[in-house]
């Protein structure tokens, strides 16, 4: 039973030249404490979430609230998993040129290895899938959190979801890395989805995000993974979505975004030439 779900989608905001009056805009630190997105985190449902919307940049979120309490008999939809697979918030936010998502899971790397094996993040554009490299490693106590850098994961999965094995990722695909054109690994629970991603010689590394995954550092249940991307990455590609699920596919989040990449640079150089262009038919 799905305790509480809400979806939102907030329009995403602008910042013109002297011509458009904004809200105050706070910061976002890529750190995993999800308190600068307006959430704060708690046990056996206790998570309360006063999203910060456009102050923070916030244009479009998801949230799915299940019961906290240990147990892997709950139904998270589309399958059952319970605590260590639940995917419980996902946020995208857009701000300075960068773009942010914010993750909230019960599925921490620290699990154990029959109960978890995080899936990898899928970003949608115009112009193809990107994979961001969520990371993680054998579970089985606690341990710091995972940043960039940080060896990436393949978890072998039972038919039932549940790991089989790990084993680490190509030296390249490091967590908090972004690819295109890569293998996309399905789960083995019907409808078989896309978790995991493996690269190919064809696959391009993009760049690299400021990343972290926490482990025990939220609360007994919870991990965040949170990651900030430089937008000019996307080559000006239209943004359109942004999906994580576990590697079994028993639970997802899943959000629409439209984001048309601008470098801020090109922005205030038009506005240069511009101020420059009027001055110049004044001396004139």
């Amino acid at each position: 039973m799905i305790l509480r779900a809400q979806k939102t989608c907030l329009g995403l905001w602008f910042a013109g030249i002297g011509m458009f009056a904004t809200p105050a805009m706070a910061s976002i630190v890529v750190d995993g404490s999800l308190t600068d997105w307006g959430i704060t985190v708690g046990d056996s449902n206790n998570t309360v979430y006063t999203l910060l919307g456009p102050s923070i940049g916030l244009i479009s979120s998801m949230i799915e609230d299940q019961d906290d309490f240990s147990g892997h008999g709950f139904f998270l939809g589309p399958n059952y998993g319970g605590q260590d697979y639940d995917a419980e918030f996902l946020g995208v936010a857009y701000k300075s040129g960068k773009l942010y998502v914010a993750i909230l899971t019960g599925q921490r790397p620290d699990n154990g290895l029959t109960y978890f094996g995080p899936g990898d993040i899928r970003i949608e554009t115009s112009g193809g899938v990107y994979g961001v490299e969520v990371g993680g490693g054998p579970g089985g106590g606690p341990g710091t959190a995972i940043t960039e850098g940080a060896p990436g994961s393949t978890y072998q999965l039972k038919s039932n979801g549940e790991t089989q094995s790990h084993s680490v990722a190509n030296a390249s695909q490091t967590a908090g890395s972004m690819w295109k054109n890569v293998n996309w690994i399905m789960d083995p629970i019907a409808p078989p989805m896309p978790t995991q991603f493996s690269i190919l010689p064809t696959s391009t590394l993009i760049g690299a995000a400021d990343y972290v995954y926490t482990r025990n550092s939220q609360t007994l249940r919870h991990a965040a993974i949170e990651l900030g991307l430089d937008v000019s990455l996307f080559n000006g590609e239209l943004i359109k979505g942004v999906t994580w699920r576990p590697g079994c596919g028993n639970d997802e989040l899943s959000v629409p975004v439209n984001i048309v990449p601008e470098p801020v640079t090109a922005s205030f150089l038009a506005a240069g030439w511009l101020l420059f262009g009027f001055r110049r038919r004044r001396v004139v």
